[in-house]
């Protein structure tokens, strides 16, 4: 049985800057495009086997699991709720970003 994605507001404005930047400060809309398809495809691609991507490096950080799938330069940040048959998509990074805490619910399990 599939996962369930849902994808909160701040993952989609995340997917959404980066477009934006790729299209009007890069002047590549069609890049911005097939970026954005991609992510799509790859995020939807957690309702069969989610747990088959790793547990983020800053798991310290966190009273709860946080696993990330890598698309191009960025990172998927996600939480699959077994019980629920859930995967809730929290942000779209670029890689070179550091430190998540700030910005990821503070929800326990």
């Amino acid at each position: 049985m599939a996962f369930q994605v849902d994808i909160t507001e701040p993952a989609l404005a995340d997917a959404e800057d980066y477009v934006r930047f790729v299209r009007d400060v890069k002047k590549e809309p069609e890049a911005a495009e097939r970026w954005f398809r991609g992510l799509v495809e790859a995020i939807y691609s957690l309702e069969d086997l989610p747990e088959r991507c790793p547990v983020i490096p800053e798991r310290e950080e966190f009273p709860y699991e946080i696993r990330h799938l890598v698309y191009f330069s960025h990172r998927i940040i996600f939480r699959v709720e077994r019980e629920r048959r859930r995967v809730v998509v929290y942000r779209v990074y670029h890689g070179s970003r550091h430190g998540l805490s700030e910005d990821l619910p503070s929800v326990q399990l």
